[in-house]
């Protein structure tokens, strides 16, 4: 169930329930001792079917956002914050499978959502998505010859300039989603709706931000319902960009990473019983060198570790598995 989804039959329930007490209430058929009985047990229905409503608005919920630059030190920064239920675990893999680059990414297993969610390819390209939950997850389901495109960009693509040259031929065939991407020189944040629409926006100076709903005006019309979570996020994390001192760096990102200012279920760092934030990804992207990686996984029932990863030739061509490899904390 996608955020917001499911928001409009808890509304419908509660409304029908307004309605027969009222009708009741106007036969005079709810005699005076049985009248309080049932304001109790009308006002402990709606608390109920309003945490479902919250629960509804809590799912399929991540938080992206970056810096390119003079923001970066003449780099890029990006930085996604991973949220679903905790029910699987996360694990780094590398893939050097296949004719194109090796990428390194985030894999979920076990649970209902198996795969690859994050990932940084051996030239420099980063690849963080978001899902599009202020589309109902029904509607994107009927979109049935869509697909995901991460492990492809990550697998065929060295630059956001190859993908933008591409772009035709890539994101009409990508599912609903968002994606922000990196690498030296600038942040493509790309948006998917529905029958091959999509927009892209280029951001060489300054910052990216995204959450779950969309924020292009040529793809309004796929904003059905905004989740609360969503907004408050976006509001959140905008804010902090725009209050803290340039350049960013990792450091600064995994700070910003733990906000817990809007409560369990709102913040960027979310701690709410059904939905949490399972990992920390973040990308530093330099002019020249390297890339560093900053990865914190808080798999269910497994003590927190943060993994910090150099992403030098060395690392490419270890054949180590780079899990091992990183430095822990």
């Amino acid at each position: 169930m996608g955020e917001g989804e499911g928001g409009g039959e808890v509304e419908a329930v509660i409304g029908g329930l307004t309605a027969r007490m009222v009708l009741l209430l106007d036969r005079g058929k709810l005699e005076s001792g049985s009248i309080l009985w049932a304001v109790r047990l009308f006002r402990l229905l709606v608390a109920f079917f309003s945490l479902l409503q919250i629960g509804a608005a809590d799912v399929e919920a991540c938080t992206l956002w970056g810096e390119a630059g003079e923001d970066a030190s003449g780099g890029t920064i990006i930085s996604k914050n991973r949220d679903w239920e905790p029910d699987h675990t996360q694990v780094l893999k590398i893939h050097r499978h296949g004719k194109g680059y090796a990428y390194f990414g985030l894999y979920a297993e076990g649970g209902e959502k198996l795969g690859l969610k994050d990932g940084v390819n051996e030239k420099g390209l980063t690849v963080v998505t978001a899902s599009a939950s202020s589309l109902p997850k029904q509607m994107r389901d009927e979109d049935r010859d869509k697909h995901g495109v991460l492990g492809r960009l990550l697998s065929d693509y060295a630059t956001c300039d190859q993908v933008l040259a591409d772009q035709k031929a890539i994101f009409p065939k990508c599912r609903a989603e968002f994606l922000m991407i990196s690498d030296r020189k600038k942040i493509l944040m790309v948006e998917t709706g529905l029958h091959g629409r999509y927009a892209i926006r280029t951001v060489e100076n300054g910052p990216a931000t995204h959450t779950n709903h969309y924020l292009d005006k040529s793809l309004d019309e796929f904003n059905v319902e905004i989740g609360s979570s969503s907004a408050a996020r976006l509001a959140r994390i905008t804010d902090l960009l725009k209050a803290h001192p340039v350049p960013c760096d990792t450091e600064a990102f995994a700070a910003l990473s733990r906000d817990q200012h809007d409560g369990p279920n709102n913040s960027l760092w979310r701690t709410g019983r059904r939905i949490r934030t399972l990992s920390s990804w973040i990308v530093e992207t330099p002019a020249e060198g390297p890339s560093k990686l900053r990865v914190v996984l808080a798999n269910p029932g497994e003590a927190e570790t943060t993994n910090a990863f150099v992403l030098d030739e060395k690392f490419w061509r270890d054949e180590t598995p780079p899990e091992r490899n990183a430095s822990k904390r």
